[in-house]
């Protein structure tokens, strides 16, 4: 690929991700956690590579199921009590999947006033004291080949960030939350925060900077109330970000496409990063309907090197949540998201 084509791609727009809170991932970046600007270049370089390099083997197809996608998986966030064995009652994954699981919720300990830059468990099931039920973690690192688990921060509850933290905060924050993972097993974090500003944008800007130096993965979740505090945080750490979540289920415009790509409109195309989108259990028809009018049309097709922002986008989906599956007894969203990563859109039943 010449320059100017990939100056022309990563000019354009991500283009229409919606209601599964469509992860934006950067694929190929699993093992490789950046710490300065030049390694964005490189990931993007390597990316490209992998891709030409898939598309030149004819087993790699979309159809038949080989491109790589992930599934994101919220657990946890209700309340509701689980067990170990309730967790391995989840769909297993294709091979060509990656899951990543998002426990709800971990924020600062005193986030109703001035946060102290000390992060614990703070609401959810998977709270024991301060820190995350280690059982229930083990279990959810058992499902599948090799998932991801990750920590959720923030959450719909978690109150408005002050409009000046203290100083210090960010790096209080960051050792925190490296300290943290370590000892609850974790890979990285969600930011689900929703109530931000600029301060927030600031803070996070630094935090972010700090985790990924410490090799663990930062996932952002932007919505279409969100998305202008999201896209400044974004257009900073872009080259670090692991994926970008859209949360599309809390988009009222959704299914407009239009209204979609505005949304989209703050995060480009870049370093690799593609589009996770998000959907709501609580709404299985809806989710299903969006799995086969959205995502299966917008996939990202592995046997393309290239990239058309505007048509294939979305290499996942979020799932909010399992707590819902579970006490309904039904997967039917998970199951046809597997459906649509292995090439089987047309199989895919809805209401």
């Amino acid at each position: 690929m010449n320059s100017s084509r990939l100056r022309g791609i990563l000019q354009h727009p991500a283009g229409l991700a919606v209601f599964l809170g469509l992860i934006l991932i950067t694929e190929g970046a699993t093992d490789s956690k950046l710490s300065s600007p030049s390694d964005g270049q490189q990931r993007w370089n390597d990316w490209i590579q992998q891709r030409r390099s898939m598309a030149a083997s004819p087993a790699s197809s979309k159809s038949s199921g080989t491109c790589p996608y992930t599934l994101v998986e919220y657990i946890g966030a209700s309340g509701v009590t689980l067990t170990p064995a309730d967790i391995a009652t989840f769909p297993s994954p294709p091979t060509n999947v990656q899951l990543v699981w998002v426990i709800g919720f971990v924020g600062d300990a005193t986030s109703s006033a001035t946060p102290s830059g000390r992060f614990l468990c703070t609401s959810g099931s998977f709270c024991s004291g301060d820190n995350l039920n280690q059982n229930l973690v083990s279990a959810l690192k058992a499902v599948g080949n090799k998932p991801k688990v990750y920590a959720g921060l923030g959450g719909p509850s978690y109150p408005q960030w002050p409009t000046a933290s203290t100083s210090g905060y960010a790096n209080d924050a960051a050792q925190s939350l490296i300290a943290y993972a370590k000892l609850n097993q974790l890979d990285g974090y969600d930011l689900s925060f929703q109530q931000v500003n600029d301060d927030w944008v600031t803070q996070w800007t630094q935090i972010v900077t700090l985790l990924v130096a410490a090799k663990i993965d930062v996932n952002i979740d932007p919505s279409a109330a969100s998305k202008l505090s999201y896209g400044k945080l974004y257009s900073a750490v872009a080259a670090k970000v692991q994926a970008v979540n859209y949360l599309a289920y809390m988009d009222i415009s959704i299914p407009s496409s239009s209204a979609l790509a505005a949304s989209l409109s703050e995060f480009q195309i870049a370093g690799g990063q593609e589009i996770i989108f998000g959907l709501n259990a609580t709404s299985t028809c809806t989710s299903l309907s969006r799995i086969v009018d959205l995502v299966c049309p917008a996939l990202r097709d592995c046997t393309i090197a290239a990239i058309n922002p505007t048509q294939e986008f979305i290499s996942g989906i979020l799932v909010m949540d399992f707590d819902t599956e579970f006490g309904e007894g039904d997967f039917s969203v998970v199951a046809a998201a597997y459906q649509a990563f292995i090439g089987q859109c047309g199989n895919v039943k809805t209401c």
